[in-house]
């Protein structure tokens, strides 16, 4: 296997993930669990060896968590790498900062359980219908951390638009995002003889509409979001 010059102990997950799953012949399943019920499932398998075991699953964990979200770990397959899991994943573990910030998102208290192969939740989802049509009077807006886009579009075509500065992530006062945000908006609705629809990209964790975790907010206390 060739090398990283500049980083000779990086191994790419693929080709870890490839050379253990070589000999791991014990099923091993992980399961993510999101707001209402959602459920991203991984059946994979387990080797001989507890610390590459451990080593395996808690890379997975992680990246299940932060490609899908979740609040609720579910293991099944092996008992000490789940309590390994478990341990990781508290507010003193090596995965704190996770325990954190997916407790923050969710409103819930993290946690990591185990149960039988039987009794694993299955992945489901929940897709959400967008880009329909381009019809009527609509406003985009997009939030950056320096400056906020906004455009007036009236069927698919855009009649203003403007890049408006603003200084979101040292602002402690929520009242200065409000009041920016609704005005950029009032603006470009003000462009066209009505405003049919609104339609906001930003950076961050967006649940039910609701930006959990952004950027954005980065200067506000938790307490006040």
């Amino acid at each position: 296997m060739i090398k990283p010059v500049l980083d000779s102990d990086f191994i790419p997950a693929r080709v870890y993930n490839d050379e253990f799953l070589k000999t791991a012949t014990k099923p091993f399943s992980i399961a993510v669990e999101r707001e209402d019920g959602l459920v991203y499932r991984i059946d994979t398998f387990l080797g001989d060896d507890f610390e590459k075991n451990c080593f395996f699953v808690e890379r997975k964990v992680k990246m299940m968590l932060w490609a899908a979200g979740g609040w609720k770990v579910i293991l099944s397959g092996d008992h000490e790498v789940y309590e390994y899991i478990k341990k990781a994943y508290t507010a003193d573990g090596i995965r704190a900062f996770d325990v954190d910030f997916w407790s923050t998102v969710y409103q819930k208290d993290f946690e990591v359980e185990e149960c039988d192969i039987a009794d694993m939740p299955h992945t489901s989802v929940n897709p959400l219908p967008i880009g329909r049509h381009l019809d009527g009077c609509r406003v985009g807006f997009d939030a950056g951390g320096s400056d906020i886009k906004v455009s007036s579009v009236v069927n698919g075509e855009v009649i203003w638009s403007q890049e408006i500065v603003w200084l979101p992530k040292v602002n402690s006062d929520i009242n200065y995002h409000y009041e920016n945000v609704k005005a950029a908006i009032e603006l470009a609705a003000s462009k066209m003889e009505r405003c049919d629809a609104v339609g906001v990209s930003s950076a961050g964790v967006i649940v039910k509409s609701r930006p959990m975790q952004c950027s954005l907010f980065m200067a506000i206390p938790k307490d006040t979001l």
